[in-house]
């Protein structure tokens, strides 16, 4: 029998208009991005919160998904191997002309998703 989890999920979401491909690409981006962190965050049935949100900024967007969970797990000198919701991530993320920054320690976990405003190109 799974383990019960004791999480909270809040979400911070500016209201704008999107083209129904973007947003169906923005909705599988938050699915990936919450169920990794469910899945990697709070091992043991650990408490926690997950925070979505979402920001306009002069035309562009940012969309994070941030967890206080327990960070990554240290794995030596090994380099941890992208796993399949990561691979949808960047390319759901590429298809949208945005960039993807992951930040992890033991406060927990953010990925963030940038994208320009139309006409202009991220470095």
């Amino acid at each position: 029998m799974p383990q019960k989890c004791h999480l909270s999920a809040a979400t911070a979401c500016a209201t704008s208009a999107l083209v129904s491909s973007e947003a169906v690409s923005l909705g599988l981006i938050v699915t990936e991005l919450v169920i990794n962190a469910l899945k990697h965050g709070f091992p043991g049935g650990a408490e926690g919160q997950i925070l979505v949100s979402y920001d306009v900024q002069n035309a562009g967007w940012r969309l994070s998904v941030a967890d206080n969970g327990s960070g990554p797990k240290e794995t030596g000198n090994e380099s941890p191997h992208p796993g399949l919701g990561t691979s949808i991530v960047e390319a759901l993320a590429h298809q949208l002309n945005a960039t993807v920054q992951k930040t992890s320690g033991p406060q927990g976990t953010t990925v963030t998703i940038t994208a320009p405003a139309v006409g202009t190109e991220q470095p």
